[in-house]
Protein backbone atom coordinates (compact mmCIF):
# COMPACT_ATOMS: atom_id res chain seq x y z
CA UNK A 1 0.00 0.00 0.00
CA UNK A 2 1.26 3.93 -0.95
CA UNK A 3 1.39 4.76 2.83
CA UNK A 4 2.36 1.35 4.82
CA UNK A 5 4.19 1.87 7.60
CA UNK A 6 3.40 6.37 7.46
CA UNK A 7 2.27 8.23 10.88
CA UNK A 8 -0.06 10.76 9.59
CA UNK A 9 -1.72 13.94 11.35
CA UNK A 10 -4.83 15.18 10.03
CA UNK A 11 -6.66 17.87 11.40
CA UNK A 12 -10.29 18.93 10.96
CA UNK A 13 -10.73 15.01 10.97
CA UNK A 14 -14.30 14.47 12.42
CA UNK A 15 -16.13 15.24 9.30
CA UNK A 16 -15.96 16.48 5.62
CA UNK A 17 -12.54 16.76 3.66
CA UNK A 18 -10.75 16.18 6.43
CA UNK A 19 -12.65 12.75 7.57
CA UNK A 20 -12.10 11.44 3.95
CA UNK A 21 -8.58 11.88 3.68
CA UNK A 22 -7.99 10.30 7.04
CA UNK A 23 -10.03 6.93 5.86
CA UNK A 24 -8.06 7.19 3.02
CA UNK A 25 -4.76 7.53 4.80
CA UNK A 26 -5.31 4.44 6.79
CA UNK A 27 -6.95 2.41 3.71
CA UNK A 28 -3.52 2.92 2.62
CA UNK A 29 -1.26 1.46 5.08
CA UNK A 30 -0.98 4.93 7.54
CA UNK A 31 -1.64 5.19 11.07
CA UNK A 32 -3.56 8.37 11.33
CA UNK A 33 -3.46 10.75 14.48
CA UNK A 34 -6.83 11.82 14.12
CA UNK A 35 -7.45 15.77 15.17
CA UNK A 36 -10.42 17.99 15.67
CA UNK A 37 -12.78 19.84 18.83
CA UNK A 38 -15.32 17.31 18.17
CA UNK A 39 -15.17 14.27 20.10
CA UNK A 40 -18.07 12.58 18.39
CA UNK A 41 -16.82 13.02 15.26
CA UNK A 42 -13.93 11.81 15.96
CA UNK A 43 -15.15 8.48 17.95
CA UNK A 44 -17.07 8.53 14.20
CA UNK A 45 -14.05 8.27 11.55
CA UNK A 46 -12.31 6.13 14.11
CA UNK A 47 -14.79 3.89 13.95
CA UNK A 48 -14.48 3.57 10.32
CA UNK A 49 -11.17 3.50 10.32
CA UNK A 50 -10.94 0.81 12.60
CA UNK A 51 -13.87 -1.27 10.24
CA UNK A 52 -11.63 -1.43 7.59
CA UNK A 53 -8.60 -3.05 9.44
CA UNK A 54 -7.39 0.95 9.96
CA UNK A 55 -4.71 2.34 12.32
CA UNK A 56 -6.20 5.63 14.46
CA UNK A 57 -5.87 7.78 17.76
CA UNK A 58 -8.19 10.63 18.18
CA UNK A 59 -6.55 13.42 19.73
CA UNK A 60 -9.34 16.36 21.04
CA UNK A 61 -7.77 19.82 20.22
CA UNK A 62 -9.09 23.09 19.75
CA UNK A 63 -7.08 24.59 17.28
CA UNK A 64 -8.21 28.58 18.20
CA UNK A 65 -5.63 27.90 21.31
CA UNK A 66 -1.77 27.71 20.82
CA UNK A 67 -1.87 26.17 24.51
CA UNK A 68 -3.65 23.23 22.56
CA UNK A 69 -1.46 23.35 19.80
CA UNK A 70 1.35 22.95 21.35
CA UNK A 71 -0.14 19.99 24.07
CA UNK A 72 -1.53 18.51 21.06
CA UNK A 73 2.33 17.79 19.68
CA UNK A 74 3.34 16.80 22.81
CA UNK A 75 0.62 13.88 22.89
CA UNK A 76 1.74 13.10 19.53
CA UNK A 77 4.79 13.18 19.60
CA UNK A 78 4.75 10.77 23.09
CA UNK A 79 2.61 8.47 21.08
CA UNK A 80 4.82 8.03 17.85
CA UNK A 81 7.47 10.00 18.04
CA UNK A 82 8.06 12.23 14.63
CA UNK A 83 5.56 12.06 12.07
CA UNK A 84 5.65 11.29 8.14
CA UNK A 85 2.25 13.18 7.05
CA UNK A 86 0.21 16.87 8.42
CA UNK A 87 -2.28 17.07 6.74
CA UNK A 88 -4.07 20.80 7.55
CA UNK A 89 -7.65 20.36 6.74
CA UNK A 90 -9.46 22.27 9.61
CA UNK A 91 -10.74 25.48 8.53
CA UNK A 92 -13.98 27.26 9.71
CA UNK A 93 -16.82 28.78 7.82
CA UNK A 94 -19.79 28.39 10.52
CA UNK A 95 -20.94 27.26 13.68
CA UNK A 96 -23.28 24.66 14.66
CA UNK A 97 -26.41 26.99 13.34
CA UNK A 98 -24.72 29.99 11.35
CA UNK A 99 -22.89 30.68 8.18
CA UNK A 100 -19.18 33.31 8.73
CA UNK A 101 -20.82 35.28 5.68
CA UNK A 102 -21.18 38.80 4.99
CA UNK A 103 -22.53 40.76 2.82
CA UNK A 104 -19.42 42.90 3.39
CA UNK A 105 -16.78 42.79 5.81
CA UNK A 106 -17.97 45.30 7.68
CA UNK A 107 -20.78 43.31 8.88
CA UNK A 108 -18.81 40.34 10.11
CA UNK A 109 -18.41 40.39 13.61
CA UNK A 110 -14.67 40.69 14.72
CA UNK A 111 -14.81 37.21 16.66
CA UNK A 112 -15.50 35.19 13.59
CA UNK A 113 -12.92 36.81 11.60
CA UNK A 114 -10.56 35.91 14.18
CA UNK A 115 -11.77 32.33 15.01
CA UNK A 116 -11.57 31.67 10.92
CA UNK A 117 -7.96 33.26 10.38
CA UNK A 118 -6.78 31.26 13.87
CA UNK A 119 -7.96 28.07 12.63
CA UNK A 120 -7.51 28.67 9.12
CA UNK A 121 -4.27 30.29 9.10
CA UNK A 122 -2.17 30.90 12.15
CA UNK A 123 -2.82 26.88 13.27
CA UNK A 124 -1.14 25.30 10.29
CA UNK A 125 1.52 27.44 10.69
CA UNK A 126 1.75 26.84 14.45
CA UNK A 127 1.21 22.84 14.02
CA UNK A 128 3.88 22.69 11.08
CA UNK A 129 6.40 24.92 13.22
CA UNK A 130 6.08 22.00 15.28
CA UNK A 131 6.25 19.19 13.10
CA UNK A 132 8.78 20.41 11.28
CA UNK A 133 12.17 19.52 12.81
CA UNK A 134 11.44 15.56 13.28
CA UNK A 135 10.70 15.81 9.27
CA UNK A 136 14.03 17.73 8.91
CA UNK A 137 16.16 15.47 10.78
CA UNK A 138 14.73 12.29 8.95
CA UNK A 139 14.89 14.67 5.38
CA UNK A 140 11.85 13.23 4.84
CA UNK A 141 8.19 14.09 4.97
CA UNK A 142 5.25 15.38 3.56
CA UNK A 143 2.80 18.36 4.41
CA UNK A 144 -0.85 18.87 2.50
CA UNK A 145 -2.37 22.01 3.20
CA UNK A 146 -6.78 22.58 2.00
CA UNK A 147 -7.26 25.38 0.25
CA UNK A 148 -10.31 26.49 -1.26
CA UNK A 149 -11.18 27.89 -5.03
CA UNK A 150 -14.26 30.36 -4.93
CA UNK A 151 -15.83 30.60 -8.09
CA UNK A 152 -18.03 33.47 -7.11
CA UNK A 153 -15.56 35.67 -5.85
CA UNK A 154 -14.80 36.40 -2.33
CA UNK A 155 -17.58 39.12 -1.71
CA UNK A 156 -19.58 37.75 1.65
CA UNK A 157 -17.01 35.36 2.74
CA UNK A 158 -13.51 38.10 2.63
CA UNK A 159 -12.00 36.48 6.02
CA UNK A 160 -12.81 32.69 4.68
CA UNK A 161 -11.34 33.89 1.32
CA UNK A 162 -8.13 34.94 3.08
CA UNK A 163 -7.36 32.63 5.12
CA UNK A 164 -7.20 30.45 2.27
CA UNK A 165 -5.34 32.17 0.28
CA UNK A 166 -2.86 33.25 2.85
CA UNK A 167 -2.71 29.16 3.10
CA UNK A 168 -1.66 28.74 0.09
CA UNK A 169 1.03 31.38 0.03
CA UNK A 170 2.22 29.86 2.87
CA UNK A 171 2.67 26.52 1.05
CA UNK A 172 4.55 28.18 -1.85
CA UNK A 173 7.19 30.01 0.54
CA UNK A 174 7.70 26.76 2.90
CA UNK A 175 8.06 24.56 -0.04
CA UNK A 176 11.28 26.70 -1.23
CA UNK A 177 12.18 26.74 2.88
CA UNK A 178 12.37 23.12 3.16
CA UNK A 179 13.35 21.87 -0.43
CA UNK A 180 16.46 21.03 0.20
CA UNK A 181 15.72 18.55 3.56
CA UNK A 182 13.96 16.72 0.70
CA UNK A 183 10.32 17.54 2.38
CA UNK A 184 6.93 18.13 0.12
CA UNK A 185 4.68 20.50 0.58
CA UNK A 186 1.49 21.16 -1.38
CA UNK A 187 -2.03 22.36 -1.42
CA UNK A 188 -5.46 21.19 -2.65
CA UNK A 189 -8.07 23.97 -3.59
CA UNK A 190 -11.32 22.57 -4.38
CA UNK A 191 -14.19 24.53 -5.24
CA UNK A 192 -17.31 23.34 -3.32
CA UNK A 193 -17.49 20.49 -1.93
CA UNK A 194 -20.50 18.13 -0.86
CA UNK A 195 -19.46 17.83 2.77
CA UNK A 196 -22.31 17.17 5.38
CA UNK A 197 -22.20 21.29 6.34
CA UNK A 198 -22.46 21.98 2.78
CA UNK A 199 -25.28 19.60 2.49
CA UNK A 200 -26.87 21.05 6.04
CA UNK A 201 -26.35 24.65 4.55
CA UNK A 202 -26.86 24.74 0.98
CA UNK A 203 -29.92 22.26 0.24
CA UNK A 204 -31.01 23.71 -2.74
CA UNK A 205 -27.30 23.15 -4.43
CA UNK A 206 -26.49 19.86 -2.68
CA UNK A 207 -27.37 17.96 -5.51
CA UNK A 208 -25.68 19.79 -8.25
CA UNK A 209 -22.49 18.67 -9.57
CA UNK A 210 -19.88 19.22 -6.68
CA UNK A 211 -17.45 17.69 -5.80
CA UNK A 212 -16.87 14.02 -3.81
CA UNK A 213 -14.96 14.72 -0.58
CA UNK A 214 -14.22 11.42 -0.92
CA UNK A 215 -11.73 12.68 -5.01
CA UNK A 216 -10.19 15.07 -2.71
CA UNK A 217 -8.79 12.16 -0.75
CA UNK A 218 -7.83 10.37 -3.82
CA UNK A 219 -5.72 13.21 -5.06
CA UNK A 220 -4.66 13.82 -0.86
CA UNK A 221 -3.56 10.36 -0.73
CA UNK A 222 -0.96 10.40 -4.38
CA UNK A 223 0.17 13.76 -3.12
CA UNK A 224 1.11 12.72 0.06
CA UNK A 225 2.88 9.66 -1.44
CA UNK A 226 6.71 8.74 -2.79
CA UNK A 227 4.95 8.95 -6.02
CA UNK A 228 5.21 12.81 -5.26
CA UNK A 229 8.48 13.17 -4.55
CA UNK A 230 9.67 15.48 -6.54
CA UNK A 231 5.79 17.68 -6.63
CA UNK A 232 6.41 20.83 -4.07
CA UNK A 233 4.43 23.70 -4.02
CA UNK A 234 1.56 22.86 -6.01
CA UNK A 235 -1.32 24.87 -5.63
CA UNK A 236 -3.83 22.07 -7.20
CA UNK A 237 -7.30 23.33 -8.37
CA UNK A 238 -9.86 21.11 -8.27
CA UNK A 239 -13.14 22.53 -10.00
CA UNK A 240 -16.65 20.87 -9.90
CA UNK A 241 -18.20 20.24 -13.59
CA UNK A 242 -20.55 22.83 -13.69
CA UNK A 243 -17.90 25.48 -12.79
CA UNK A 244 -16.57 27.54 -15.72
Amino acid sequence: MKLEGKIALVTGASIGIGRQIAIAIAANGGRVALVARSIKGLHETEEMIRQSGGEAKIFVTDLRDEQAINKLWEAVSKTWGSIDILANVAGVWHDENTVYQGPHLEDIPAEQINEVLNVGTRAPMLLTRLVLPGMIAKKSGKILNISGTFESGASGWLHYYVSKKALEDFTIGLAEEVREHEVQVNCISPSDTLTEAYRKFFPDYAENEVINPAEIAKLATFLLSADTDNITGAIVVVRNKAAH
